[in-house]
């Protein structure tokens, strides 16, 4: 069931929530929407007690229309408003994956307290981006099944193109595109200025930072470097996979992920 939290009636961030137990709010990258990381995220941490909060960033999916929303630091105003509707001020984590990372980066930066622990799956970083040079893994030839335009979203997005990420694609990633806000994706998508800057505050709690080898959107270097920021960093940067990292090593994401709640005592 979708549920909505608002500063105005343009200002508005759609979410469903799923499970009981500490709070873990996923967000996903520019362009996409919540079902794709609840399409890869569900299957992983379905047997663990953690309430998943899935919000669409505003411009994204159902959060439309959000032309009231102006700078980044008013998207995380609205993130606040879902915060106090569903963890009543205790403490929560924070997951996300491509520009969704940086979100979850400057929420912690809020919220340094209250954050037991953040999860981020080749996360955009701010600054100047060495992405990697853009190669193919494997490929089998599943994509060939695909209309010319669904060929080219797959091919740009997976660097490991096989029957297993092609049913990964048609079952989480192309329920999650669609139109998005444009204007809202320029003004207020963005990565800051932030009062509280992602890359001045430390978050002393269990942090977990995913890269893949072969990313050509955002790269892996300036997300080893993370671990230079928070002292209770694991840095993980995966082989032979690129940007749709949590679908082309599910397996590997799935035990970083239960290794990190273990640490948190989840």
């Amino acid at each position: 069931m979708t549920m909505r939290v608002q500063l105005s009636p343009t200002a508005t961030l759609a979410y469903d929530a799923i499970g009981s137990g500490i709070p873990l709010l996923a967000l996903h990258g520019a362009y996409s929407a919540r079902a794709e990381v609840r399409g890869f995220l569900e299957p992983m941490l379905a047997e663990r007690p953690v309430r998943r909060i899935y919000a669409d960033l505003p411009g994204h999916g159902e959060s439309r229309p959000s032309s009231g929303l102006r700078t980044p630091d008013d998207v995380l105003d609205l993130v606040d408003r879902l915060l106090e509707a569903e963890t009543s001020g205790g403490r929560f984590l924070v997951l996300g994956h491509s520009f969704g990372g940086h979100f979850a980066r400057a929420i912690a930066a809020r919220h340094p307290d209250r954050v037991a622990g953040m999860a981020l799956i080749c996360s955009f970083v701010a600054g100047e981006q060495r992405t990697a040079e853009s190669r193919v893994v494997r490929d089998d030839g599943a994509s060939a099944a695909l209309d010319p335009d669904r060929r080219s979203e797959y091919e740009g997005y997976f660097v490991v193109r096989t029957a297993d990420t092609l049913e990964r694609f048609r079952r989480a990633v192309i329920p999650a595109t669609g139109d998005v806000d444009d204007e809202t994706l320029e003004v207020a998508i963005a990565a800051g200025p932030h009062a509280a800057d992602p890359d001045e505050v430390a978050v002393d709690a269990p942090v977990l930072v995913m890269s893949g080898r072969h990313d050509s959107w955002v790269g892996w270097e300036r997300q080893e470097r993370l671990g230079d920021l928070y002292p209770h960093a694991t840095v993980v940067t995966a082989a032979d996979a690129g940007h749709a990292l949590p679908h082309e090593r599910p397996g590997l994401v799935t035990a970083l992920l239960c290794d990190w709640l273990d640490e948190i005592g989840v």
